[in-house]
Formats: structure tokens, sequence, C-alpha cells
């Protein structure tokens, strides 16, 4: 698991950075997906930084679950209730941005990039000096 949790940190961080490419150019379905994928592999970086398995879920909230059983239990409790609307809206995003006719619009992409950094400054909370690397 060592080197699974560096990984998928390192692609959450190049994810990340495609959405906000996708942002500005106006690419709003992909950014959401991106944000999405982005979130989805922080959180299951994390957990396998903590040296426990993740399900393989895609849902963010599921994740952010596992995640609190293990570690900041109740800041992300407080964030997952806060922010359950956004957390919809990016779960939604994969579902949304590609199979739906309506899609995501400017406001969607925005909500899913911004919810997805605050996912990234959560978990890299308790990475510490540790962010990514070996």
């Amino acid at each position: 698991m060592h080197e699974l949790h560096v990984s998928f940190c390192r692609r959450s961080l190049e994810y990340l950075q495609a959405a906000k490419e996708a942002f500005q150019k106006g690419f709003y379905n992909a950014s959401s997906l991106m944000s999405q994928i982005s979130a989805e592999l922080a959180i299951k970086a994390t957990i396998a930084f903590l040296g426990y398995s993740f399900p393989e879920t895609h849902e963010i909230r599921k994740l952010l679950s596992v995640l609190s059983t293990v570690a900041m239990t109740e800041e992300i409790t407080n964030f997952v209730r806060e922010k359950r609307g956004e957390l919809i809206v990016l779960e939604d995003a994969s579902q949304r941005g590609q199979y739906f006719t309506y899609g995501l619009n400017k406001e969607d992409a925005e909500v899913c990039l911004n919810t997805a950094k605050e996912i990234i400054n959560l978990v890299k909370r308790i990475w510490g000096d540790k962010w990514c690397s070996d």
C-alpha cells in the first residue's frame, strides 16, 4: 500500500490542475468530472496512507465517512454536514458531466473545483509534512 498512497496523491493533484485548466477554458463538464476524481483520489490516498483499505466506491461522502472513522472524526463529520449540498454536486459530476443531457454549468463546475480543493486541504492536515511523498 505504501506506493499506492503516493501515486494516488500525486494523481489527485494532476486531476486538480487539469480541472482548473478545463474550468478556465469553459469546459465545465470536464472540469467537474476531474474535480470529482481529484477529491476521490485524495481521500483514497489518505486512507491508504493511514494503513487502511478503502472501499471501491466513487461516493465522496462514503469515502469521507470511512476516513472519519480513522482520523479527524469530528472535523470530517462537521465538514460533511456543512458541505452536504456541495458534496452531492461533486459526487454527481461524473454522471451529469458524461451522461445527462443538461450537464454541468459554470456555477456547478466552480462548486466542484472549490469543494475538491477543500477536501485536499482537509486531508493534507492528516498527512502533515509527508503530503504526496514517500
